[in-house]
């Protein structure tokens, strides 16, 4: 596997998906614009999108200085998890959308925490006898988490519209 060359097609995707994102937001109001609650989604809404993006670029700078990398998806991780977990439950209150929230509670806030681990913990694979490295694991993750983050921005953005403003609250 060309790790480098897979982590810029992901960074490439996950940038691009961010900009279709904003182009959503900026379409349909109610999304992002209505009230504080619903900022704070459209931005977590983001978040699916630019911290993959964003360890997938780091993936590339120094490849052979593992620290780099390893530290950045520790980190993205646990801001990864903490973000999802916030967004499964303004999904909750803000779209009643309880199916997704439980998917990205019980499914994308481990795996956000295993890509921490993954990182952290350099012998896993070996420990495992995986016949992956750590940065080919974390990119099997990556995947899961931007598929999720995809399926979290149709529901937001397939929300009807609402017809007042006291429907926003």
């Amino acid at each position: 596997m060309d790790v480098s060359a897979f982590y810029a097609i992901v960074s490439a995707i996950n940038f691009t998906l961010l900009g279709l994102w904003w182009v959503a937001v900026k379409e349909r109001a109610d999304i992002g614009g209505a009230d504080a609650p619903r900022r704070r989604m459209a931005y977590l809404v983001s978040l699916g999108f630019v911290i993959p993006g964003t360890v997938s670029l780091l993936a590339q700078v120094a490849p052979e200085e593992p620290i780099l990398w390893r530290a950045s998806f520790a980190f993205a991780g646990v801001a990864g998890a903490v973000g999802i977990a916030m967004l499964g439950r303004s999904l909750r209150d803000l779209t009643g959308e309880t199916l997704l929230a439980r998917v990205l509670w019980f499914v994308a806030v481990p795996i956000y925490l295993l890509v921490a681990v993954v990182a952290a913990i350099p012998g896993i694979p070996d420990a495992l006898d995986l016949r992956l490295s750590s940065i080919e694991i974390e990119g099997f993750l990556l995947t899961v988490l931007v598929f999720l983050g995809v399926q979290a921005a149709w529901v937001v953005a397939m929300t009807p519209k609402a017809e007042n403003e006291a429907d926003l609250r």
